[in-house]
This record gives C-alpha cells, sequence and structure tokens, in this order.
C-alpha cells in the first residue's frame, strides 16, 4: 500500500508490528517473520491508496476536487455523477464519505483526492496510524506460516479465498482446489490441524469463501 503525506516524519516504509505473527511465530517456529509494509510518499497523489494530512489542510484537497469537477463538468454529456460531486464538495465534505461503491467505482478515471480515504493525523504512534490507515480504506489481514515463513497479507474486505490465493502466489489461483482456514483467535484452542478439525476450528472451503480478518489461510493446489 501507497500512502501519500507532506508530513515529513512519517516518509518512508513503516511496518505494521502486528502481535499475531507474534503469535504465529511461538507456535510455528517460522525461518522467518514478513510484517505487512507501508510506503508513505510525497509524490503521485492521485495514484496512492489513502491520504493522511494534518486536518486544517483538506479544504486544500477539497478545493482541488471541485476545480477539477467543475471543469469535467463542462466537457461532459451525463452530468448527474459530476453534479453530485460539485454538491458535496461545495458542501466541504469529502467524497469518500458521500458516495456508494459503485459510485466511486465510476470515478475511478477522475483520480479526485478526496474519493480517496483520508486520514487526519493527530501525531499518534505509527502503529495506531496503520491501524486507522487499514480501517478507513476497508482491509483485513490474512496469514500465511510454514516451516520457512510467517507472512501477513492486506486483502479488501469481501475478498474470495480464492483472491487471496492470487495475492499469496498466481499459482495457488490457477491450481486451486480448496483451502484450509482458521482464525488467529483460536491459536491456543488445538493441538495440530487433525485436533483443529475435529474441534470444528479448521475448515475446508471453497473458492467463493470470503476470508475474514485474522483468517490463517492454507492453499490446496494442484501444479
Amino acid at each position: 500500500m501507497r500512502v501519500f503525506t507532506q508530513i515529513e516524519e512519517l516518509l518512508g516504509k513503516k511496518k505494521f508490528l502486528d502481535s499475531c505473527l507474534e503469535k504465529l511465530k511461538e507456535r510455528f517456529n517460522p525461518k522467518k517473520v514478513t510484517f505487512y509494509t507501508v510506503d508513505f510518499i510525497n509524490e503521485d497523489k492521485e495514484k496512492c491508496d489513502c491520504i493522511v494530512i494534518e486536518k486544517n489542510k483538506v479544504l486544500d484537497l477539497i478545493v482541488e476536487d471541485l476545480e477539477k469537477a467543475e471543469s469535467i463538468l463542462e466537457n461532459l454529456e451525463d452530468k448527474q455523477i459530476i453534479k453530485k460531486v460539485c454538491d458535496i464538495l461545495n458542501q466541504e465534505k469529502l467524497i469518500f464519505d458521500e458516495l456508494r461503491e459503485e459510485e466511486l467505482n465510476s470515478l475511478k478515471n477522475y483520480s479526485f483526492l478526496t474519493a480517496k480515504p483520508i486520514v487526519f493525523w493527530q501525531n499518534q504512534d505509527v502503529f495506531s496510524l496503520l491501524k486507522e490507515i487499514f480501517s478507513r480504506t476497508r482491509n483485513i489481514f490474512f496469514f500465511t506460516v510454514n516451516k520457512n515463513e510467517a507472512r501477513a497479507h492486506l486483502a479488501k474486505e469481501k475478498t474470495t479465498v480464492l483472491e487471496a490465493a492470487s495475492k499469496i502466489h498466481t499459482d495457488l489461483a490457477r491450481g486451486f482446489i480448496k483451502a484450509e482456514v482458521y482464525n488467529i483467535k483460536d491459536l491456543d484452542k488445538f493441538k495440530n490441524p487433525q485436533d483443529a478439525q475435529q474441534k470444528g476450528i479448521l475448515k475446508i472451503v471453497d473458492r467463493d469463501y470470503l476470508i475474514e480478518d485474522g483468517d490463517v489461510i492454507n492453499i490446496r493446489f494442484k501444479v
């Protein structure tokens, strides 16, 4: 994930030190642990996934979007959605907060800044800021673990396990058969996979299963 900010102290790559990975490390003793990393940059704000700014500067983004919307409006045949955008911005509200998901999707080509998730910087610690960013961008975490690595993966809410498999490796999605899934909150409730399955903690799911925050996933696949 790339986050635009002009706050100097935030710039650079920041690891999300998720305690869930520490639990997996203690349990399975993998050779390495890979935390999720967010890249804070001060360029290409139109292409970033999220914006972090001080609250008193949000009006600058609104004005920039309004100028763009009014310019687009002059040259557009179907003006309905852009008129709605102008109304929102004239009320000094954020497009992201006011439009439905399908409406936001229809605006992607215009790169409105306030159609992106915006998080206000309040001098909080980086861990808290990252948690707020993940929540605001409607993302969740799932995990993979084996003897070599425990890794955190970021995914949008309502992501299927097949889509999650493709995030791990395209071969897993291409050869997907089933997935073994349990949630990290249940890690202390079983001794091994067989025990977890007998207790109903470990689920065998098909490709349409919607992953939940904290799911630990093992993909069964064929090459």
